[in-house]
């Protein structure tokens, strides 16, 4: 985790600009609302945090005791403390603050004021005077161009955190969100006064106790590559997936003898270039053959191209067999499929075993689910897929299936050992699995290493 991965840029440009400002960051309990100003807290040093009973634990000191003047940057406010009934709108907001915990002289003469939680800060306050206190520190904060930011947990129906609401100049709210059985975390930008947003939902993780937000997801293929071994198989009952961290989720990579079920949102880029290319870059490196029945409006013509940057294209052309629906193409390796499924799986088991003789090693095999049901209905893509998932574990070929989810064959009419699904969460590609269980994982991709590669990082 670095600092430029904490904070996202629109919060930032509104903590560093020279105006006034005051944010509210507002959220249930649990969702990493004081990592996510321990980061602001973190990283600027003229930051002074305000800590209630609740907060101030022994893991937050553990936790920033470290940084310098960590003493004079911070103050629990206790809830004991006595609070003088006298008005303070007069009053600095460093004055304001010190009269609020209840003690003398100046505590907190900071270009920033971190308040956590903003709840707990006026419990001991009568209600009557709450709203009062809560205008006179914004007042301020805005009349000596300073940052005011307030860690809220209030219920927003309740109407005084409406108040609140109306009055700051941002809302940054965080939650926890639940999609297909499993939980991710987004922060959204709901309000932010005078400034221009560029994004306004952000994946976050909360991984080893640091907030940082994931960006969203560009695809750029290729990208700048710089050369590096291919991944080698784990074991004799393994195929890597191409990919480190994808082969950590899955135990070491697709099973051979097995069928693996891999299902996006559609088929265009990202979603199936991030399993395909990788995945196949790194076994036809290893010098190993490839069946491929093509996706729907997909030539074989934009697999070369794309595989081309890691690997010779003479080589793709002869290690690969591709198959497809409308398929026109001026290579040798390219085949119609029958409109007899039964004959196309024939013809698919003739060149991925004539594969096998000539590379002496066990051919793979990649099959667009979506082709074969666009092409023969759902009722002979089952026959023809419990065929083929029957026949595996006497050829111990590795079979990946690709399923999009617009079709109406669904993954449970498919026997697999492994269910990947690839889908979009707030912008950012992500990928968990079904079988073996796994929460969202986001991509994200590394050009340092080279390759098209990426690394998967848990947003739970």
């Amino acid at each position: 985790m670095t600092v430029q991965g904490a904070i996202p840029p629109s919060i930032r440009d509104a903590i560093e600009s020279t105006s006034g400002y005051v944010l509210m960051v507002a959220g249930k309990p649990g969702t990493g609302k004081s990592l996510f100003v321990y980061e602001i807290f973190r990283e600027f040093a003229d930051s002074f945090l305000i800590l209630s009973n609740a907060e101030a634990t022994t893991a937050v000191k553990n936790e920033l005791s470290a940084l310098p003047r960590w003493n004079e940057r911070h103050f629990p406010a206790q809830y004991w403390r006595k609070i003088k009934d006298a008005p303070l709108h007069e009053l600095s907001l460093n004055e304001q603050c010190s009269k609020l915990l209840g003690i003398d002289g100046h505590c907190c003469d900071n270009s920033i004021v971190i308040i956590d939680s903003w709840t707990d800060f006026l419990m001991p306050v009568q209600a009557e005077r709450k709203y009062e206190i809560q205008q006179s520190l914004i007042y301020a904060a805005r009349n000596e161009g300073k940052k005011l930011i307030l860690v809220s947990e209030e219920d927003w129906r309740e109407p005084e955190h409406r108040h609140l609401d109306h009055s700051v100049d941002a809302i940054i709210r965080l939650e926890k969100l639940h999609e297909n059985n499993r939980m991710y975390r987004q922060l959204s930008i709901d309000k932010m006064r005078s400034r221009s947003i560029s994004q306004d939902t952000f994946l976050y993780t909360l991984n080893q106790g640091y907030f940082s937000y994931i960006p969203w997801h560009k695809h750029q293929f290729p990208p700048i590559m710089l050369e590096r071994e291919p991944i080698a198989d784990p074991s004799k009952s393994k195929v890597s997936t191409g990919n480190r961290s994808l082969d950590g989720i899955l135990g070491g990579g697709f099973e051979k003898g097995m069928l693996s079920l891999v299902e996006v949102e559609s088929l265009a880029a990202p979603y199936l270039e991030t399993i395909y290319i990788p995945f196949l870059s790194n076994h036809l490196q290893l010098g190993r053959p490839a069946v491929i029945l093509l996706p729907e409006g997909w030539s074989p013509e934009r697999f070369m191209h794309g595989l081309s940057y890691f690997i010779d294209a003479k080589s793709v052309e002869k290690q690969v067999v591709f198959f497809g629906r409308h398929v026109l193409s001026k290579h040798e390796n390219v085949r119609s499929i029958d409109d007899d499924p039964w004959k196309t799986l024939q013809e698919i088991r003739y060149e991925a075993t004539q594969l096998e003789k000539e590379f002496e090693t066990q051919a793979t095999e990649l099959f667009s689910l979506t082709t074969l049901e666009n092409k023969y209905g759902i009722t002979d893509v089952k026959g023809v897929m419990a065929e083929i998932t029957a026949a595996l574990p006497s050829t111990q070929r590795a079979t990946v299936t690709i399923l999009s989810k617009q079709q109406a064959l669904k993954s449970g009419s498919i026997a697999h050992s492994i269910h990947l699904k690839v889908q979009e969460l707030s912008g950012v590609l992500s990928i968990f699995g079904v079988i073996p269980r796994t929460n969202f994982l986001a991509v994200r991709p590394m050009l340092a290493k080279g390759f098209l590669d990426y690394e998967l990082i848990p947003i739970v």
